[in-house]
């Protein structure tokens, strides 16, 4: 049975997907505002072992207990990080939460089949830990803002040669291919809690090399902060819509998969 990462499980439905599709889950979450309807929702895969909940953060002082500043709306913005949490005016709480590195994980659980990490500023972090580690994840997607391009910078450093962007504001328009080209079937539609399909599942005709990557990320932000004119931003998020091209849709959200050159 592979193993996945779920790095900032949120309220679990990453997870379930992950394991409704036979795969084994270790789910880290630092909030613990969110643990109890979890672990009561999945309780079967907690009980069988197939699932493991890991309430830490991933931080570069790993094994120490550190600030982690939670909002108590369970829809905002928790991070290591005051000014990340706070990033629409609205107070956050401090609380003290045990950290755990990527090196960690892999001595305890293995080196997964794919990362999936959103952890609200903290995403380069785990992006620096597995380039860090001699074996890589065949797969791994981040959050990313569209501000810079640290975060594939890192990635194709370590060996990841394929990227696709997903827009998350649009993850509707996605259906799990079927047959299966990761795990089991599931006929899971998506939604804006959860991050989509993954690894194999994604359009094969459209990853792309890091330099075509980053033109593609340069001009969803163009488009999102409204530096193209109304026309050009209408007929993209048309193209974008028809061709399931979402990084030419200039609302949303986006999520950066990466392919390693071993695959």
């Amino acid at each position: 049975m592979k193993t996945i990462f779920d790095i900032g499980m949120h309220e679990g439905w990453d997870s379930e997907f992950y394991l409704r599709k036979g795969f084994r889950v270790v789910a880290v979450e630092a909030n613990p505002q969110f643990l109890p309807a979890v672990r009561q929702k999945l309780q079967p895969f907690l009980a069988s072992g197939q699932l493991t909940i890991v309430n830490k953060v991933i931080s570069r002082e790993a094994g120490r207990t550190i600030p982690f500043y939670v909002r108590p709306d369970k829809d905002g913005w928790s991070s290591i990080y005051k000014d990340v949490a706070e990033r629409d005016g609205l107070a956050s709480e401090v609380m003290q939460v045990g950290s755990v590195s990527i090196a960690e994980l892999y001595g305890e659980h293995g080196v997964p089949h794919f990362v999936k990490c959103d952890i609200e500023g903290a995403d380069e972090i785990v992006a620096e830990q597995l380039a860090a580690e001699p074996t890589k994840p065949a797969y791994a997607s981040f959050e990313v803002d569209g501000e810079d391009d640290r975060i594939i910078g890192i990635l194709a450093g370590a060996g990841y040669d394929r990227f696709q962007l997903v827009n998350q504001g649009y993850l509707p328009r996605y259906r799990p291919p079927r047959p299966a080209r990761e795990g089991n079937f599931v006929d899971q539609k998506f939604d804006g809690r959860m991050s989509g399909l993954f690894g194999a599942e994604l359009d094969p005709a459209l990853w792309a090399d890091f330099d075509l990557t980053q033109r593609r990320l340069r001009r969803w932000r163009r488009l999102h902060d409204g530096e193209t004119g109304a026309l050009v931003r209408y007929v993209s998020r048309r193209l974008g819509k028809l061709t399931m091209r979402t990084w030419l849709i200039g609302r949303g959200w986006i999520d950066l998969h990466a392919r390693h050159r071993a695959i």
